[in-house]
């Protein structure tokens, strides 16, 4: 018979190669691990025993990926990976190495399923299917029924059981405990190293555990001994497989799964978010009603303007502005001589090519009468009936405008001084006013000089409409063809009536630049409304600035705090971090983690700052009765947004990145 062939042992599934680890304390050099080489295999339970102090840990740290060894490699099938870059080796970590930590280091804030879970949500792993896994774990190590319940609720037995659990939901090859029974009774102890030992031979996983207690030596498959960095075993080195290429690679990042871990971190402490994003909020608050009352203003202010004509609108006047165009707001001085307007004038202005139409701008002073009441007032003629599309046409609350001869529309000043007993503007249409006239507008307009002619008689007028301008305007407004005749028979005799200023409406508002010039060179001055409103609207852009900027210096103070609580939060989670990249996540992982811990904040208060700031802006109109003060745009909304969240970007970057550059080896070993 041939001679029966021994079974062949297995290949290593990590090995450690001449490895060694020296760090600086001081001006000392310490040499933890010196020239290291020792082998794992498969369906096994390695015992590293040695007193505190030895270098246990820091070999099996080096061991699993949670440092690198100052000379030597540690390799895995063939891989160095002590030399991977950092993405891959966190990759290793999370697909190859189950951690089970001396304290446990469940982190307090997740249930016993949510930290089984852990790993499979760090590997991208969908929710419910890391959710069975995790539940499965559990049962295996008979913590079924404590799925739901948080590590504080757990004793310490049932604890390091949820850690083992842990650490096999990933399905790693190789686990490694690092003093698993330190915390424990001896009783929860036995029965913990027992756990491993039978997941070693029935699951035929690697298991490497670090301990000092002799105790359980017959339980172990292999025993090296470690003392003062140096280890003493049953083998002296197993020979290294040469090395293969790379073959670790990371997965994608698990956006979601950080997402919903930072939205938990969040709310674990909900008094100090809440604080931190009430700094955002006040901010933007304050940004969003005060960009919003210039806003307001700055609307009003240009309806008031429109509602004298519309863009189109081209005002007039006898003598040319040194300002130019639109010199309204220019402060330019009238220059050259004075071109008198007259109804030959205006038919020519309204002649020009691009022009629609022209009128003479005509207003009197006078007073309306009515069983004894009197009201003194501005006469104002309303456009010529066939320039009455709605944007030049005056808006009313009641009523229509004149048709003819002989009608008036009405401001509700004039109608509440004339008809005290009627209250409602409709119940004054169809009633009789009586208008005279003393004065008329000067050349210019600049002022009311008496009438030059016979005085005008006292002329009935019916109500057709009211006006909607405010109660402090005292006016009244006639037909065009009306409102001319009055103020022509008010000139002397034989003199030729000029008016103080015409209207020329252009055909396009890409018309009144050329219709402007041609008017100009005719010798008038002019002022264009779309001029107007554009130096309007750029001095109150100018103002909405200002506002904002003091806004801004409310949202500097808050991104101030914002990184002071980020930075608090790095060293109150120090240990929470080191779980983390024992468990397998990368240090983008955690920058991305904690940078979206403050971008929910940042976020969160600048909603609640936009919706204050909307509500006191509404608030503000009722108490002052000025509907339309604060004018919040969708625009304003979505700055307010996106100024939280970028402030809370900028002010958490520096935290996050401190929290990524944490050593694991480090972060583990201080809360």
């Amino acid at each position: 018979m041939p001679p029966r062939s021994e079974p062949e042992p297995a290949r290593p599934i990590l090995e450690a190669v001449g490895v060694s680890r020296s760090y600086r304390r001081g001006q000392e050099t310490v040499q933890a691990v010196r020239d290291v080489s020792l082998a794992v295999v498969p369906g096994e339970m390695t015992l590293i025993l040695g007193p505190s102090g030895g270098g246990k840990s820091t070999l099996l740290h080096l061991l699993g990926g949670m440092d690198r060894p100052t000379s030597g490699e540690v390799r895995s099938e063939g891989v160095a990976v002590s030399r991977l870059p950092a993405e891959a080796l966190a990759a290793f970590r999370r697909q190859k190495i189950g951690f089970v930590f001396q304290s446990f280091y469940l982190l307090p804030h997740l249930s016993a399923l949510d930290n089984v879970a852990m790993p499979l949500l760090l590997d991208n792993v969908p929710a419910p299917r890391r959710r069975q896994r995790a539940a499965q774990m559990l049962e295996q190590v008979g913590l079924g029924g404590r799925a739901n319940f948080f590590p504080g609720q757990l004793s310490g037995g049932e604890a390091q059981r949820v850690a083992i659990a842990r650490a096999l939901a990933a399905d790693p090859p190789i686990l490694i405990a690092d003093e698993p029974t330190g915390d424990l009774d001896s009783v929860s102890g036995r029965q913990v190293m027992e756990l491993l030992a039978e997941l070693a031979h029935r699951e035929r996983r690697a298991v490497v555990v670090v301990t000092h207690n002799e105790a359980f030596v017959p339980l172990a498959d292999r025993v090296f001994r470690i003392r003062d960095g140096q280890v003493m075993g049953p083998e002296a080195g197993v020979p290294m497989a040469a090395v293969a290429a790379e073959r670790i690679r990371s997965g994608p990042r698990p956006v979601g799964a950080l997402i919903g871990l930072a939205l938990k971190a969040a709310w674990r402490r909900p008094s100090r978010s809440i604080l931190t994003g009430l700094g955002v909020a006040v901010g933007i608050a304050a940004m969003v009603l005060l960009v919003s009352v210039g806003a307001g203003l700055s609307q009003r202010v240009t309806q008031s303007i429109l509602s004298e004509g519309p863009l189109t609108t081209i005002f007039v006047s006898p003598q040319a502005s040194s300002g130019g165009v639109g010199s309204l707001f220019s402060g330019g001085a009238t220059t050259g001589p004075v071109h008198p307007i007259s109804q030959a004038t205006i038919a020519r202005l309204a002649s020009l090519p691009g022009a629609a139409g022209a009128w003479a701008q005509v207003n009197m002073i006078g007073h309306a009468g009515n069983s004894g009441r009197q009201s003194f007032l501005v006469v104002t003629a309303l456009p010529p009936k066939r320039l009455w599309p709605d944007q030049v046409a005056p808006s009313l609350i009641a009523g229509h405008l004149p048709t003819a001869s002989g009608q008036a529309v009405v401001t509700k000043s004039v109608g509440q001084a004339m008809f005290p007993t009627l209250a409602h503007p409709a119940s004054w249409i169809g009633k009789q006013l009586t208008l005279a006239v003393s004065a008329s507008t000067g050349s210019g307009g600049s002022g009311f000089s008496p009438l030059s002619g016979p005085a005008l008689a006292p002329r009935p007028v019916v109500i057709t409409g009211v006006l909607s301008a405010g109660l402090g305007s005292a006016q009244v407004s006639i037909p065009y063809s009306q409102a001319v005749a009055w103020f022509d028979s008010g000139a002397a005799k034989g003199v030729l009536p000029t008016y103080p200023e015409a209207v020329v409406v252009a055909k396009s508002a890409a018309m009144v630049g050329a219709l402007s010039s041609r008017i100009t060179k005719l010798g008038f001055g002019v002022t264009a409304m779309s001029s107007i409103v554009t130096q309007v609207q750029s001095a109150f852009s100018t103002v909405e600035v200002g506002l904002g900027v003091v806004g801004g210096i409310a949202l500097v103070v808050a991104g101030l705090m914002i990184a002071v609580v980020m930075a608090m939060a790095v060293l109150e989670r120090r240990r929470e971090i080191g779980v983390l990249r024992a468990l397998g996540s990368t240090t983008s992982d955690v920058f991305f983690l904690f940078l979206t811990e403050a971008t929910i904040v940042g976020l969160g208060g600048g909603a609640v700052g936009v919706l204050v700031g909307w509500g006191l802006g509404r608030l503000g109109e009722k108490l002052l009765a000025q509907p339309g003060l604060f004018l919040v745009q969708p625009a304003l909304v979505l700055l307010g947004l996106g100024l939280g969240t970028v402030v809370a970007l900028v002010a958490g970057a520096i935290p996050a990145g401190r929290a990524a550059g944490l050593n694991p080896v480090e972060a583990l070993r201080q809360d």
